[in-house]
């Protein structure tokens, strides 16, 4: 979320406008219309602490000048007209293939009108944000869509939730320059605990789309831990992950990967923020911690649903009834 200021005078236009912005794009919940909350570690200043890792997921340029780069996965979701939030691109080859089209991964309230509790009407998917470029857009149908017991209702701000705040996407038609090879496979959390993955120096990133940059951004070296009943998401619910890759808004539904020998796995999905309400209490911070706050796994930590072995049968599911109703 954006950086909010007590001072006077220019700094309190931007941060007033920073507000505005963060209205404008993120998702409201129907009680007090406040905003999922996403948080931003970084302050801007690149030389105080490792928060400050996000930077523009600049893609290689292959043969042709297409985009080559095999990790680009990630995408942004508008519905009804304006962004809503991220969403990552599966590799179903393995899996099921002779699926075709494409599979999309993203947080269920980027999907949701949460205003008035119900589904938005019309949604695209944007691959890399490039919204502008006809070539690389597509149409969701909010039919051939399977998600979790999320429930619109539901308090952003509690430790429950999350839980069932995940959907999966079918595009029966994917965009033009559809590559299959810019597909992440998916890999359940609990690979990235195993000896191996640390002896070969395995690494936590975050893809997800950056409103204010206008661009992906990828956010590398982060802290992923499972919640634990001592820490702000208090162990609520199995699959909770607290992080701190730095993001900002329009991470929601962005993709929690782990990168071992060069290779990228989708291991969680970003869902918002938890923090310490008397620490940073309502009235003195609005939108939450401030820029530059420092992550603490027990007052101030993102957090995402893992890829367990449950959303993993869930999606085994929803690749079935795809192809009985497209393929058998």
């Amino acid at each position: 979320m954006s950086q909010y200021t007590n001072t006077v005078g220019p700094a309190l236009m931007t941060g007033l406008l920073s507000l505005l912005m963060v209205l404008a794009a993120s998702p409201l919940k129907a009680n007090n219309a406040s905003p999922v909350p996403v948080n931003i570690y970084g302050d801007g200043n690149p030389f105080n602490g490792v928060e400050d890792s996000r930077e523009p997921f600049i893609p290689e340029v292959g043969k042709g000048g297409n985009p080559g780069d095999r990790h680009m996965s990630a995408g942004t979701i508008s519905c009804d007209g304006k962004f809503r939030g991220t969403a990552m691109v599966v590799d179903t080859r393995d899996m099921a293939p002779d699926l075709q089209g494409v599979l999309l991964v993203s947080a269920a309230h980027v999907l949701y009108d949460l205003e008035k509790n119900r589904l938005f009407r019309r949604c695209r998917f944007n691959f890399m944000g490039w919204e502008g470029d006809a070539a690389y857009r597509s149409k969701i149908d909010l039919k051939e869509v399977l998600m979790g017991d999320f429930d619109p209702m539901q308090s952003t701000g509690e430790s429950g939730f999350g839980e069932g705040d995940w959907a999966f996407l079918y595009l029966r038609k994917p965009w033009k320059k559809f590559n299959p090879d810019q597909s992440l496979p998916l890999r359940e959390f609990s690979f990235a605990q195993m000896e191996l993955y640390r002896q070969s120096a395995g690494e936590f990133r975050l893809l997800a789309f950056d409103a204010d940059a206008g661009t992906i951004s990828e956010s590398r070296n982060c802290m992923v831990v499972e919640s634990e009943g001592d820490d702000i998401g208090g162990s609520a619910w199995r699959g909770q992950l607290l992080d701190d890759c730095d993001s900002g808004n329009g991470a929601s539904g962005g993709g929690i990967v782990a990168v071992i020998n060069q290779e990228y796995y989708l291991i969680g999905i970003r869902n918002g923020s938890h923090w310490s309400k008397k620490v940073y209490p309502a009235d003195r911070f609005p939108l939450g911690p401030p820029d530059g706050s420092i992550w603490n796994r027990r007052l101030n930590s993102n957090f995402g649903r893992a890829i367990d072995a449950h959303l993993l049968h869930k999606i085994g599911v929803f690749i079935q009834i795809l192809r009985q109703k497209y393929i058998l």
